[in-house]
């Protein structure tokens, strides 16, 4: 419990009730400045909100490293603190509130281990764990965290009481464990499915892959199933690839760049997981959602997204859409035939390019590479997909190269012609200056 949680202006998003009073000291304008304490779902959606609708200066705290921590690979998550950042909202990871200081009853100041940030409204959004005393008390069985423990028919462990939504563990479809997903989505599929079998029926709900969607300021971001980081905790050899691609065909006059990752296990090929973003929230929802059905039916391998059947016209998608060329990327990179890391981790090898032997390659057309070039003599080099046989003499084979273009294809297509040469030691940027711009890239 953090001291001055009693002060007028703190709230914890709990209850319909509580946002009512939200709107009303946003109304009163006395709310110049506003701290979230917690950057999962309800956070962040509450930071744009008030930043958004109501102009108020927004700070985020998060005691762990990443926003949205389980739901969105780190190098994403970055791409989450850019857009924030881009619309004034302020974020403050691993730091932890310690206290809240207050005048005449009114919150005024939220003080952490590393700061103190003025504040007349504090919400309490720092995540939530099923609420199973009742259940517990009436000698169901509970997970140690306190979700009810249903089966397919969504009966607890006395089969005559059934139960659904946010205080129930349902069965990970990809885990195959217990899981807890406090979705709506999901309470209201569970309800009917509980009517049902009140009603004499017989209704099952096998589990859930936990598909999500959250809209902050300019992107949106979806997911299915498990992060990268996720796969590795439940004990999953696994890699993650990831894309930039145009969301409709390359010729319609409306398109937008998406970002999209797929999580595949070594070995099985199995897929683990997507997550994706776009600034147009129905066209990533739309990807993440055909990869969340098969999730969810099956056991979908790299093979199977690389030739899921989507549907195709210009002014909707490429005729190679984005989440079949993620499952191809997937296959490459399982095959060998290329070896890939995310924007943030190509930022890091750049920000201490004095520290490490890297070699950095542009492989865009002089026209893209030539500014960065020109900024970093030396150190950017702009050596173009087509002209790189002929300059194959250039490129160090007793140093790293790092690989980058507008989107990851182009420096792709040099890592194979590098690697004809003999030149292994590379690596291509998934996603490209795309995915480094979206991550806040600072050249």
């Amino acid at each position: 419990e953090v001291d001055g949680r009693d002060l007028d202006g703190v709230f914890a998003l709990t209850r319909l009730e509580v946002a009512e009073c939200i709107r009303k000291a946003c109304e009163q304008g006395k709310t110049a400045e506003a701290v979230i304490v917690g950057g999962g779902f309800i956070g962040l959606e509450a930071a744009v909100a008030l930043a958004d609708m109501w102009g108020i200066k927004v700070s985020v705290v998060e005691m762990l490293p990443e926003l949205l921590s389980g739901a969105l690979p780190a190098g994403m998550s970055r791409m989450a603190r850019h857009d924030l950042g881009e619309n004034g909202v302020a974020v403050y990871s691993v730091e932890k509130v310690l206290r809240l200081e207050g005048e005449a009853g009114q919150v005024q100041r939220v003080v952490t281990d590393k700061r103190t940030l003025p504040a007349q409204l504090v919400l309490f959004a720092a995540g939530f764990v099923p609420s199973g005393e009742l259940a517990r008390d009436a000698g169901l069985a509970c997970t140690p965290s306190g979700a009810v423990l249903v089966d397919e028919e969504m009966r607890t462990s006395d089969p005559d009481i059934f139960a659904g939504g946010d205080c129930v563990s349902v069965r990970n479809l990809v885990t195959g464990k217990p899981g807890h997903f406090p979705l709506g989505s999901l309470a209201n599929r569970q309800g009917r499915v509980i009517g049902t079998n009140l009603a004499g029926g017989s209704a099952r709900f096998p589990g859930a892959v936990g598909s999500w969607a959250v809209k902050l300021f300019n992107l949106s971001f979806c997911g299915t199933g498990l992060t990268a980081e996720k796969a590795a905790i439940e004990g999953f050899d696994a890699l993650s690839v990831g894309v930039e691609q145009l969301d409709r065909a390359h010729f319609y006059p409306e398109k937008e760049m998406m970002h999209l990752e797929l999580v595949v296990e070594r070995g099985s090929r199995r897929v683990l997981g997507a997550q994706g973003c776009s600034s147009l929230p129905d066209a990533v929802k739309a990807r993440i959602d055909a990869i969340g059905a098969a999730l969810q039916l099956g056991r979908p391998t790299a093979d199977d997204i690389g030739n899921l059947e989507v549907v195709y016209s210009p002014p909707f998608a490429s005729a190679m859409d984005i989440v079949n060329t993620v499952g191809n990327v997937a296959d490459n990179a399982l095959a060998g035939r290329g070896h890939g890391r995310d924007a943030t981790e190509f930022m890091d090898l750049w920000a201490r390019r004095g520290e490490n032997e890297v070699f950095f390659v542009d492989a865009r057309p002089v026209a893209g590479s030539a500014e960065l070039a020109a900024a970093y003599p030396g150190e950017w080099h702009a050596v173009p997909l087509e002209e790189t046989e002929n300059r194959i003499r250039e490129f160090p084979r007793d140093r790293p190269v790092a690989l980058v273009c507008n989107t990851g294809l182009r420096s792709y297509n040099v890592q194979l012609i590098l690697a004809r040469h003999g030149i292994t030691n590379t690596v291509n940027t998934y996603g490209g200056m795309q995915a480094l711009m979206k991550s806040g890239f600072k050249s």
